[in-house]
């Protein structure tokens, strides 16, 4: 089927890079797919989501590796994460290069290791990694590509015997290949679709208990990721559309955010609303925020899954100045945690009613930069969240790159995150910022974060 595939597509890149030897040869009506008058050429940054597949093999390696066939299961999950690259473009070929980084949910425990004695077998990608060469035909406004190279993992793996827990990680190297297809909306904006096979051969793994009892697995992996994305452009051909000064400024801003953590997931949406005058003066608001999330914490023989819910209701005041706004916010917030094991020595869990906070801030020192920061706390469950964020046009077209850090938690946890922040894209009327970078948490440890958000202005 991958043969068949790949010869299809070689097929139609080669009649697309085909050039007529004389004038003659010229056929003498248009082209059913004209060459789009936005060049694919430069770089570009987007965000994709979807869905993977794979199976993982457990084989015993002592005494001697490979002796035994443990298990072969397959696993799914959800994937999500971001892909930065180049393109050019020669007549119909574009060619280029692509790194992807995408964060994983596979977590499997099966029974395994039938005839010794009871064992579970648990490998779980927290992230998958790729750098890829890509070329591809141009059809219109959209692009048909192929694409292929290295690939990485990050396992953990662990083993449950009746006499303890085993635990190894590892970040495992391999190939993959993949076809895919994409269309251009605009000058700078193209959405996507892709299919990728991943192949990290089959490697041996250290697992250790809690005394330092250990011996070796084998495993054998393969991943497929079905996902679907959009591609910002950095080409330099959109216009910038400068805000119409005569235009009525809004009375409502709107924020959606989405963030993806080490055993984690949050999304939530929230409301400022300008109770006298519009949001480009300053006067007092109202804030309403709304969130949901799903956690987990704990060992691999006491796992424990979390689902929250959480709103506040907060009144303030807006400061707008040339070139700042600040909201000032206090309030009332509830959040509601369902575990499936309850520990009464865990303080985060059923309902909490709490006194609330928040400030935010957003400053431009220059044309070119622009500060922010926001800080908020309740006392429902003690929960807070900090964030510091520095930005640059670096390419001269009104969006934000520069670094971010965080510092977020509950009376449960604790994290701190360092990572790189884009902001204030513009779609329409929408603002786009992207982050992601590296977390570092109290309960599940090291891993790294992403995070989306969404503004637009009423």
């Amino acid at each position: 089927m991958k043969r068949s595939i790949v010869a299809v597509l070689g097929g139609l890149l080669l009649g697309a890079g085909t050039v007529p030897v004389s004038a003659a040869d010229i056929p003498s009506k248009a082209s059913p797919f004209p060459i789009s008058a936005d060049s694919w050429t430069g770089f570009y940054l987007g965000a994709s989501v979807g869905a993977g597949f794979g199976n993982n093999q457990f084989h015993a390696s002592s005494p001697v590796a490979g002796s035994a066939l443990n298990s072969d299961t397959n696993i799914h999950s959800w994937i999500g994460g971001f892909q930065l690259g180049y393109n050019y473009q020669i007549n119909r070929i574009v060619i280029g290069a692509e790194g992807n980084f995408d964060w994983a949910g596979f977590n499997k425990t099966l029974p395994c290791n039938p005839g010794g004695g009871y064992q579970f077998c648990n490998a779980a990608p927290g992230w998958i990694a790729t750098v890829v060469e890509r070329i591809g035909g141009v059809f219109g406004s959209a692009l048909l590509y192929v694409d292929g190279g290295a690939a990485w993992t990050h396992d953990e793996v662990m083993n449950l015997f009746s006499s303890g827990t085993y635990l190894g990680s590892q970040i495992r190297p391999g190939w993959t290949v993949g076809a895919g297809i994409e269309y251009q909306l605009s000058h700078n904006w193209s959405v996507k679709f892709e299919y990728d096979y991943m192949n990290f051969g089959s490697r041996q793994i250290a697992l250790v208990d809690g005394v330092g009892n250990g011996f070796i697995e084998n495993i054998k992996q393969t991943t497929q990721l079905v996902k679907a994305g959009f591609n910002y452009r950095f080409n330099g051909s959109g216009v910038p559309v400068d805000k119409d000064d005569d235009d009525p400024a809004g009375t409502l801003r709107a924020i959606a955010s989405m963030s993806v953590g080490k055993e984690s997931v949050d999304a939530s949406v929230a409301g400022i609303f300008a109770l006298t005058g519009t949001l480009d003066k300053s006067g007092p608001r109202l804030y309403l925020t709304g969130g949901t999330g799903r956690y987990q914490f704990g060992g691999p023989d006491a796992l424990v899954t979390g689902i929250y819910s959480t709103g506040s209701v907060l009144g303030g005041y807006g400061f707008v100045g040339t070139n700042y706004d600040v909201n000032l916010f206090a309030g009332v917030s509830a959040e509601n945690d369902m575990l499936s094991v309850v520990d009464a020595s865990d303080p985060v869990h059923g309902t909490a009613y709490g006194i609330a906070a928040h400030a935010d801030a957003s400053i431009n020192p220059t044309a070119k930069t622009v500060l922010e920061g926001e800080a908020e706390y309740t006392t429902a469950f003690k929960a807070y969240n900090t964030t510091a964020k520095f930005g640059y046009d670096l390419f001269g077209m009104g969006f934000f790159i520069g670094p971010q850090v965080a510092a977020l938690g509950d009376a449960r946890y604790r994290q701190w995150r360092a990572g790189v922040d884009i902001s204030q894209l513009k779609f329409g009327k929408f603002d786009l910022e992207f982050s992601a970078g590296y977390a570092n948490d109290s309960s599940v440890g090291p891993g790294a974060y992403a995070e989306f958000g969404l503004t637009t202005d009423f």
